[in-house]
């Protein structure tokens, strides 16, 4: 198998999926992060551990996408600003739907708000282990303490099913912090970041 990178060939013979996902572990060391591989002319975005050890015999060519660490970073706050303009519309409303009487569908949004709220708490925590946070990384650590104590209160509210208080924590907590998150974003976007495709 022929393993590309940054036009770098480097040949593997007989290579398992736990060899090739070594060696390009070494290659990316700590100044890339994976964006995908592309295993004779298929592109592979996730499971890529999975696609290797079913497919690591049969490919002959596979070519490493790999992005910079403030690539990566970039792309995933130019994802948190994108969720963060979906969500803070939509805070008020179910807030509102705890505070008359929570419909199935009003629990159905919470859990995904929950699932929203875990994976800025991942994103975050991927950035600041990385080696390129931010500038104003400081509010993001403000914000993502400020989150944490929510999600604390949240899950008490749900345990104690006071919906009234689980309003209140959506209206009060959460919306002022994902619009502070959201301007973090911004600051961060508009002097060290880049946006794409900005037509």
């Amino acid at each position: 198998m022929e393993l590309i990178f940054q036009q770098q060939t480097t040949t593997l013979d007989n290579a398992t999926a736990e060899n090739i996902i070594e060696q390009i572990n070494n290659l990316l060391a700590k100044d890339y992060y994976l964006s995908h591989f592309i295993a004779d002319g298929a592109e592979v975005y996730e499971d890529h551990e999975n696609y290797l050890n079913e497919h690591a015999e049969k490919i002959e060519k596979l070519e490493i996408i790999a992005k910079t660490v403030k690539e990566f970073v970039n792309d995933l706050l130019l994802s948190a600003e994108e969720y963060t303009q979906r969500a803070i519309p939509e805070l008020a409303p179910l807030a509102e739907a705890f505070y008359d009487n929570p419909q199935p569908e009003t629990w159905t949004t919470l859990d995904q708000l929950l699932g929203g709220l875990q994976w800025i708490n991942e994103m975050l925590m991927t950035i600041g282990k990385s080696m390129a946070v931010p500038s104003n990384w400081q509010g993001y650590i403000t914000i993502s303490n400020k989150l944490q104590e929510d999600i604390l209160s949240l899950a008490e509210a749900i345990e104690n099913e006071d919906n009234v208080l689980i309003g209140d924590i959506i209206q009060y907590e959460l919306l002022p912090n994902f619009e502070g998150l959201e301007k973090e974003i911004q600051l961060t976007m508009d002097n060290e970041g880049l946006r794409h495709d900005l037509n």
